[in-house]
C-alpha cells in the first residue's frame, strides 16, 4: 500500500505517545490513530451507530468515551461492534493523509491487527507491571486497565509484529528509538 507510513505499536502503556512525541520532536510528521477514532466518534453518523448500539453511552448528544471504552473492553462482542464501524473510517482517512504526505509518516496504532501486514511497524513494549503502574498514574482505575490488557494480545504477540524497543529507562529509549528509525528509512 504505502511505503511512507510505519506503525508505532505496542500494548497498553509501553510509551507509544512518548515515541511519537519523540519522532515528532526529530521533524517527521506523525498521526495518532485514537486521535482521529474519537474526530470520527463526534460525526453524526457515529452517534447515530451508537445511539442505536450503545446508547447507555450518549448522553446530551455527545459520545461518553469513558463508558463506551468501559463497555467494549470488557465485551469481546461489543468491541468488535465498533472496530467493525471504526476501522474502515480510520483507514480511509490515513490514506488521504499518507497520499499527500511528502516524507515518512509515523502512525500511532493501539490495535494494529489490520496494519502489520501493510506496514513496517516499530513495536513500544514495557514489562506489565511498569506499564500499570503507568497508567495508575494517569488516573486510570484498575479494573479498566485490567480489562485492556486482557484484549490486547500476549507478549509473543508483540514481539513478533515488528523491531521491539524495550522503554525502560528514558534516556535509552530516546537513543534505541532513533537508532530504529535509522534503520527502517
Amino acid at each position: 500500500m504505502f511505503k511512507n507510513g510505519i506503525v508505532i505499536t505496542g500494548p497498553i502503556g509501553a510509551g507509544k505517545s512518548s515515541a511519537l512525541e519523540i519522532i515528532n520532536n526529530l521533524g517527521y510528521e506523525t498521526v495518532d490513530l485514537d486521535t482521529i477514532s474519537n474526530e470520527i466518534l463526534d460525526q453524526e453518523d457515529s452517534l447515530k451507530f451508537i445511539k442505536e448500539y450503545f446508547s447507555d453511552c450518549v448522553a446530551d448528544e455527545q459520545v461518553n468515551r469513558a463508558e463506551l471504552a468501559k463497555i467494549v473492553f470488557s465485551n469481546k462482542e461489543k468491541l468488535l461492534l465498533l472496530e467493525n464501524f471504526l476501522h474502515p473510517k480510520i483507514q480511509n482517512k490515513l490514506t488521504s493523509i499518507l497520499e499527500i504526505s511528502k516524507g515518512l509518516v509515523f502512525i500511532e496504532v493501539s490495535a494494529p491487527k489490520n496494519m502489520i501486514n501493510i506496514f513496517k511497524s516499530i513495536v513500544i513494549w514495557s514489562p506489565v507491571e511498569t506499564r500499570i503502574k503507568r497508567l495508575l498514574k494517569r488516573g486510570m482505575d484498575i479494573e479498566d486497565i485490567m480489562n485492556r490488557i486482557e484484549n490486547q494480545p500476549n507478549d509473543e504477540w508483540w514481539n513478533s509484529i515488528g523491531t521491539v524497543i524495550e522503554n525502560n529507562d528514558e534516556k535509552d529509549f530516546e537513543s534505541k528509538l532513533k537508532d530504529t528509525i535509522q534503520t527502517l528509512q
